[in-house]
């Protein structure tokens, strides 16, 4: 059954709730500077304090609610109806699986999809509305799901409410993650940083993205970065320092969005102290 709300709706609430809720969260969390809305409040990053970059790749899946289905028929431990179908992109039409398992090994623990754990259209927008659409999302691994075998189609299957998933067609148990498994490890990986500053994050993120840009989009970065730079001149920042690498961020998000197809946001923590 179809879910009633978009993919691209589904990407953008799981971000902006994410940047919402972040501003009255707790001290130890990540702030995550919002690059959604390209508007004033979306500088908001603190140069001095190092960064952790995170990768998602939203996928929006089927409701199944019936008993003959393949997992149901198989006794998948866990599953059950009502659970969720994560399709996975066949391999024969994409790269998109591989590419997002060779960039978790450039960057550990920092490359997700994501699929929503809401079962319809009501409880999406009650979830949006209580900036929670992250927090009821289901996170995995492309490696922990692994390389796709054939190029017949396969999936995630999941129930949130349980924390099961399974990949199919050929059973393979994956780990579900919530976001809070994601956050905890985030401002580990931030406290291992401590002592680099954000435009350090951003070199380095850059150098090993470029890989996997195709060579087109590499040769219109100057293109791309002037456009983003007409869209900042209104924009107010504290200082010079902050505009260019609110800029270099920019950029860089739209390098992964178009290149290789996910969401790039930026963590930080609220402080020092953090």
């Amino acid at each position: 059954m179809k879910l009633g709300f978009t993919e691209f709706s589904y990407g953008y609430a799981f971000t902006e709730n994410l940047i919402r809720s972040s501003i009255s969260a707790p001290v130890a969390a990540p702030v995550f500077p919002n690059l959604v809305q390209e508007a004033k409040c979306g500088y908001d990053v603190k140069v001095e304090l190092p960064g952790m970059p995170l990768f998602f790749q939203f996928k929006l899946p089927e409701l199944m609610e019936r008993n003959n289905a393949k997992e149901i028929k198989l006794g998948l431990c866990g599953l059950s109806v009502q659970f969720f179908r994560m399709p996975l992109m066949r391999k024969d039409i994409s790269e998109q699986h591989a590419k997002l398992i060779d960039l978790e090994k450039k960057f550990p623990k920092a490359v997700f999809y994501a699929s929503p754990g809401n079962k319809d259209f009501a409880s999406f927008n009650s979830a949006y509305s209580q900036a929670e659409v992250h927090l009821q999302s289901v996170l995995f691994s492309p490696s922990d799901i692994g390389e796709l075998p054939d190029n017949k189609s396969h999936y995630v299957s999941y129930c949130p409410v349980k924390w099961v998933a399974w990949r199919c067609s050929e059973p393979k148990r994956v780990k579900a993650y919530t976001f809070k498994d994601i956050e905890y490890a985030t401002n580990e990986a931030l406290s291992e940083r401590r002592g680099r500053s954000l435009q350090d994050t951003i070199n380095e993120v850059h150098q090993r993205v470029r890989c996997f840009i195709p060579s087109e989009l590499r040769n219109a970065e100057q293109e791309l970065r002037q456009r983003v730079k007409a869209r900042m001149d209104s924009v107010e920042l504290i200082d010079d320092r902050a505009r260019s690498v609110s800029m270099d961020i920019l950029v860089l998000r739209e390098l992964v969005r178009v290149g290789v197809g996910g969401e790039l946001l930026i963590a930080q923590p609220r402080d020092s102290k953090a």
